[in-house]
């Protein structure tokens, strides 16, 4: 498991190499509200018409992982008592 924070350029490279992987999306401050989970491959967190620093410099980081179930761990540091996440992406759904 990764975490990106500040660095576009590593959190990119992943998803390259990790297609299959799983990606939890959340706020800079920890926001139980706000956790989101992607497919690697997802084109709303992978998309390079995105403005540099859109991904994790400014109001977001990336959780990176190939086994979603350890993402429900970190979903409960972010604040979900119970391990679920907010909302899995629509487009993507992982």
């Amino acid at each position: 498991m990764l975490v990106f924070n500040n660095d576009e350029k590593k959190y990119l490279d992943w998803i390259q190499k990790n297609p299959r992987g799983y990606v939890l999306n959340v706020r800079k401050k920890p926001d139980a509200e706000y956790v989101v989970l992607h497919r690697a491959s997802c084109g709303l967190i992978t998309s390079d018409k995105r403005e540099y620093g859109g991904y994790t410099m400014r109001n977001f980081r990336k959780i990176c992982c190939t086994n979603i179930d350890d993402l429900r761990i970190v979903a409960k540091h972010e604040g979900r008592k119970d391990g679920t996440f907010s909302k899995r992406c629509k487009l993507c759904k992982p």
